[in-house]
């Protein structure tokens, strides 16, 4: 580590101290690489008091190599440390000029430690946090409300903060910014056929964030405005109550190894996620004679999107059998970018563009850019496949547009309807209201929704819980 940065933690490390969770930065350190599972077993001796727990690990931070310092600012600014983030780094680009508040520290030593699932709640005090009634923007010291973002430089050139017009869309450039409305009342199933996903448990889900931006030798042009997607969402979905684990920049074999480590992850005993959401932004190419898609990783190799849906079926995670798995696709399926002329009574309005007007790109080839079981059913035998949505932000054959200051067209659209709508409409609904607003606001993109045994309604009730 350079010694400025070493400096920088010596000079605030009270306020690293005092002002920080353990659990929730011990499990984010792990998440990046800074420490082994081995390292972070002194971490768990609950018969050490909590603060020197929270010394020993800002001291060893400053020997874990060059990288530790912005892994660890990484750290803080995903979870709403932005005080500490501008303390520590004041050139970051990144830190909002009117911080939110940050999530208070767990100062009691009671208690078991948890660090390595994937589905704890990371919390041994303070949840008063997860106030449903909270006013997100009102100040308060035990609030958590972190504006994540994206700040990697080892994966490929980084982009700086875009600028363009504000307005015209709840997407906004650099640190995402808008309101999602929060629920108030939960969805109870009302005796029709299709009954409710549950969704009232204090975490929700988690959102599996895999993006490709940049490619080796340069085999694809860098997707300019990807970054805008990855803020955007990784901001929705903790507004939502998800948890978020964002990979950037894998290759193929990377990719595979993350994703049979989540699926390890996802099929321990214990209390899991309520629903999974993954992700995957990148360039795609539509298979000959099949309905199937590869996506390029950063390496430049494909992956198809039924293999990364095989991950996650019900041979591989039983565990996840009745859990919600939603899949999002930000890929093109093709090269076709026809439209027809509509009926001038059907226009849509012109979309607003910034000025100047930004270049559009395209993700694909030469383009930067359950229903209760019967009751004789088999207990020994089960689907393949169920609980299973699979969102596509295009259909089969046909390109995906990128705006490249303000993100991809359809995770604009998408943002802005879950954060208006998730209170009161189902996961379904939803992803038609995105399809809705995809054309109203844009007019030649299509998007595509497909079911696999995926047959309750969903519900995301943001903000709101059972205990």
């Amino acid at each position: 580590m350079q010694a400025q940065h070493k400096d920088a933690i010596q000079k605030n490390f009270t306020s690293l101290v005092e002002q920080t969770d353990l659990d929730l930065m011990v499990t984010v350190l792990y998440e990046k690489g800074v420490f082994s599972e081995a390292m972070i077993e002194p971490y768990k001796d609950v018969n050490k008091d909590m603060r020197s727990r929270k010394r020993y690990l800002y001291r060893e931070i400053t020997r874990r190599g060059p990288d530790a310092f912005r892994h660890l600012v990484d750290a803080l600014s995903e979870n709403g440390y932005w005080n500490l983030v501008r303390d520590l780094d004041p050139e970051n680009p990144y830190v909002p000029p009117c911080p939110r508040p940050r999530p208070a520290p767990s100062h009691s030593g009671e208690g078991e430690t948890k660090f390595l699932s994937l589905f704890d709640q990371r919390r041994t005090t303070g949840k008063e946090q997860n106030d449903p009634n909270r006013n997100p923007e009102a100040p308060s010291s035990t609030s958590k409300d972190p504006h994540p973002e994206y700040n990697s430089p080892e994966n490929g050139n980084p982009e700086p903060p875009a600028q363009g017009p504000s307005g015209d869309s709840l997407c906004q450039i650099g640190i995402p910014h808008f309101n999602v409305i929060k629920s108030t009342k939960f969805f109870e199933d009302n005796g029709n056929d299709i009954k409710l996903y549950r969704t009232r448990g204090r975490l929700r889900g988690v959102l599996l964030l895999f993006s490709y931006i940049s490619f080796k030798y340069d085999i694809e042009e860098q997707r300019k405005g990807a970054r805008v997607d990855i803020d955007c969402m990784r901001y929705l979905f903790v507004e939502l109550g998800f948890k978020v684990l964002s990979y950037v920049n894998l290759s193929l074999k990377e990719t595979k190894e993350t994703l049979q480590k989540l699926k390890d992850a996802m099929g321990m005993s214990g209390e899991g996620p309520e629903t999974v959401f993954v992700l995957f932004s990148s360039h795609g190419y539509a298979r000959t004679g099949t309905g199937d898609t590869d996506i390029r990783c950063s390496d430049g190799q494909l992956i198809s999107y039924y293999e990364i849906i095989k991950y996650f079926n019900n041979e591989n995670i039983p565990a996840l059998i009745g859990i919600p798995k939603v899949f999002i696709f930000q890929t093109c399926r093709g090269s076709n970018n026809e439209h027809v002329p509509a009926p001038r009574h059907l226009r849509a309005p012109p979309a607003r563009t910034p000025r100047p007007r930004p270049r559009t790109a395209r993700d694909g080839h030469r383009y930067d850019s359950d229903d209760d079981e019967p009751a004789h059913a088999d207990a020994a035998r089960d689907r393949m496949y169920s609980d299973i949505l699979i969102a596509h932000s295009t259909v089969p054959g046909y390109a995906s547009n990128r705006d490249e200051v303000k993100g991809s067209w359809y995770i604009q659209a998408l943002c802005d309807v879950f954060a208006a709508r998730a209170y009161d409409c189902h996961v379904e609904k939803l992803f038609t209201l995105v399809d809705m607003e995809l054309r109203k606001r844009f007019s030649t993109q299509t998007s595509s929704v497909d079911r696999w045994g995926f047959n309750r309604r969903l519900y995301l009730h943001p903000g709101l819980y059972e205990d």
